[in-house]
């Protein structure tokens, strides 16, 4: 591998973007939180509403677990020369990686539910929830392990080309020593 990719902190890079989908997803929504159900009825609304959340909080709370469990099993030390974002930096880092797709999903929520009435914006707010639900199972990892956990800071879409892709592609945790 060429490059090695920036490093952040994962829990607050996993908080930060169970956050930010969180917050978009609700935005997308607020059309059929105002009213424009377009033609369904409450019941058939509300159903709606609690599959849309529910499947991507299910998925992203629940089996999502195994994969970072795994990650944190062969979790290791930082390998030296590795770039490693600050906390107070990781946010901007993070949020800034997701500007783009976080905006398309802004949108297509808002065009979906003002023209159709279904909040699938509540799909983001489902991801987010059980990423944030994630980020606070992982603070604890960080508590019992006594150091700080980092991986890779990927980008949104991953090039055939980039000479990171398969650090990207493998996810992998490391362990910085507790200041």
């Amino acid at each position: 591998m060429g490059t090695r990719p920036p490093l952040v902190g994962l829990v607050t890079a996993t908080r930060s973007i169970g956050s930010l989908n969180a917050l978009v997803g609700a935005v997308g929504s607020l059309p059929v939180a105002f009213g424009n159900t377009g033609g369904f009825g409450v019941p058939v609304t509300a159903s709606l509403a609690v599959v849309i959340f529910g499947l991507p909080f299910a998925w992203s709370a629940g089996p999502r677990r195994a994969w970072y469990r795994t990650r944190l099993d062969q979790a290791s030390p930082v390998p030296p020369g590795s770039p490693v974002t600050a906390r107070e930096g990781t946010f901007e880092a993070v949020s800034r990686a997701a500007t783009a797709p976080l905006v398309l999903g802004l949108g297509i929520g808002l065009l979906i539910a003002y023209t159709t009435g279904i909040p699938v914006g509540l799909a983001l707010v489902g991801l987010g929830g059980g990423l944030l639900h994630q980020a606070r199972w992982l603070a604890g990892q960080e508590r019992e392990l006594g150091s700080w956990l980092v991986c890779p800071l990927a980008p949104f879409q991953v090039r055939a080309d980039d000479p990171a892709r398969s650090t990207y592609l493998e996810a992998p945790f490391y362990t910085v020593p507790a200041e």
